[in-house]
């Protein structure tokens, strides 16, 4: 009986770490530090820490809007943030697979939007609209944004506005997160992220 009892609670302690193994502490960056993760990369824009804040700007000569990517490899993710977008025509959190863009959280002109891209390697693919609302806040607020995906299924949060969608696509590997702006002047600070798969 003792044998038993020390097994079960032994199984109990083994599947309760494998568990905390899968999902994690949350990931988090406050830019206190004032530099950016090595394992980021910048291929487009100009991207700093200032006054414990991360600044994004397009740059006029790239020809593209500024990109910021940071790895993480997943399936299954929760990532939140607070952004500010003054001055910027549009901000995404951009996610891609391994072989090219995959879906996107867009705020432009007063409209927070959740859709599938284009896949460009295939003709016949299209972007799609899984929902799309009205911001209330203004561009010089700060808002905090949410965005959970599980399986095939998608649920944003952007200040009081929630968007949720469903797409077989959404259950595809995920490369990570990347954050993509036209403009100049975004500001973006305590990212927390989660990740599973």
């Amino acid at each position: 009986m003792t044998f038993k009892i020390s097994f079960s609670f032994t199984s109990i302690l083994f599947i309760a770490f494998a568990f905390s193994l899968q999902a994690g502490d949350p990931v988090k960056f406050d830019f206190s530090s004032g530099e950016l993760p090595e394992s980021w990369t910048k291929p487009k824009g100009d991207w700093k820490a200032v006054d414990g804040v991360l600044h994004g700007d397009e740059i006029e000569a790239d020809e593209h809007a500024a990109v910021l990517s940071i790895p993480a490899k997943h399936k299954d993710s929760e990532i939140s943030f607070r952004v500010r977008t003054s001055g910027v025509h549009m901000f995404a959190l951009s996610y891609n697979h391994p072989k090219g863009h995959l879906f996107r959280v867009a705020m432009s002109k007063g409209t927070v939007r959740v859709g599938m891209d284009k896949d460009k390697k295939d003709p016949a693919s299209k972007a799609e609209t899984l929902q799309s609302e009205k911001l209330a806040s203004k561009s010089d607020e700060w808002v905090t944004v949410s965005c959970k995906v599980t399986g095939d299924k998608v649920e944003v949060k952007c200040g009081e506005v929630t968007l949720n969608g469903t797409h077989p696509g959404l259950s595809k590997p995920k490369t990570g997160f990347r954050f993509v702006v036209k403009g100049k002047g975004l500001q973006i600070d305590d990212i927390a992220y989660t990740t599973s798969g």
